[in-house]
């Protein structure tokens, strides 16, 4: 289920950031660089810092089967997953906090986004098509070739997102209740379940995404405004979330086992919001202020700058 969530975030992040990209285009500024300095600040300062910081103090790099000792890497193995390549290598190099597998992948993909922002306004949803098939005939050959290029096992996962900004996201006059998404994530997650447990998981992963994707521009936006700012809020500090909450739960339920159970909950529940808002607020935010201020040119820098 962790790899079905980190799946529609593909497809989410995809979507989102080709938003993003039309924003920059239509403000005139310099797409490919914009872009990238932006995403490099957004995402680099605190996986270096939780990578960092996993060395410095040998913490266990997340409960696969159990929490294990400190696995002691050596330094080409630090030195990926401070640059987030750890998949570029040979023989893979083991993320040092588990949940990073996926982030080497997002880099990777980032790269060509904006390269499949300018095919789509070129070519339209049925160029975005003619990509997302020849994505999934390089996902099905790939493994076959070479190893270390595994992204193109989620490529068809991103270009599912892609594929939905350009089927007609926010154009699209949407007719179906929001109350059907759910019911479309939920077959989804089932439909991943069955593929994983019979062993086909490449073409599952691939169905699920391209499922998602293109039924996502249909449903009508989320109405109920206490649930849209809860989810603005876990959005909000999703990336902390993703990073630290393996260390929520082993500090909860590993180095405090001692201790009775309502106050290991409650240092859980304490961990698992305190330690992502406060590496948000001093960390992630400074950073994206930063990307902001260099993409934007330096005759536009005094004035304010709104966040993407």
């Amino acid at each position: 289920m962790g790899e079905f969530g980190v799946l529609i975030f593909f497809v989410h992040t995809s979507l989102v950031l080709m938003m993003s990209l039309e924003r920059i285009q239509l403000a005139g500024r310099p797409l490919f660089t914009t872009f990238y300095v932006r995403r490099f600040f957004r995402i680099y300062p605190l996986s270096v810092l939780c990578v960092s910081f996993i060395v410095l103090f040998h913490l266990p790099r997340g409960p696969l089967g159990t929490w294990g000792p400190w696995s002691n890497p050596d330094l080409s193995t630090i030195i990926a997953n401070l640059l987030l390549c750890m998949n570029l290598f040979q023989i893979h190099k083991v993320s040092l906090v588990a949940v990073l597998w996926s982030l080497p992948y997002e880099v990777e993909m980032y790269i060509l986004l904006p390269f499949l922002f300018l095919a789509g306004k070129l070519y339209g949803f049925r160029g975005i098509l003619v990509l997302l098939c020849a994505a999934v005939a390089i996902g099905v050959v790939q493994p076959h070739i070479a190893w270390r290029l595994d992204i193109a096992q989620y490529g068809p996962c991103f270009l599912a997102g892609v594929a939905s900004y350009f089927l007609g996201f926010g154009v699209t006059r949407r007719r179906l209740p929001f109350l059907g998404w759910p019911v479309v994530i939920a077959t989804a997650a089932a439909m991943y379940a069955c593929g994983s447990a019979i062993g086909v998981v490449a073409a599952t992963r691939w169905i699920v995404c391209v499922w998602i994707g293109i039924t996502a521009p249909f449903f009508d936006d989320l109405k109920w405004p206490a649930l849209r700012k809860s989810a603005a809020w876990v959005a909000k500090y999703s990336y902390g979330i993703y990073l630290t909450h393996l260390y929520a739960m082993w500090t909860a339920f590993d180095v405090l086992k001692n201790y009775a159970i309502w106050f290991r909950f409650l240092a859980l529940v304490a961990l698992s919001i305190g330690l992502p808002a406060l590496l948000y607020h001093l960390v992630e935010f400074p950073m994206i202020k930063v990307g902001l201020q260099l993409s934007v040119p330096s005759k536009k820098r005094s004035l304010d700058v709104v966040l993407p």
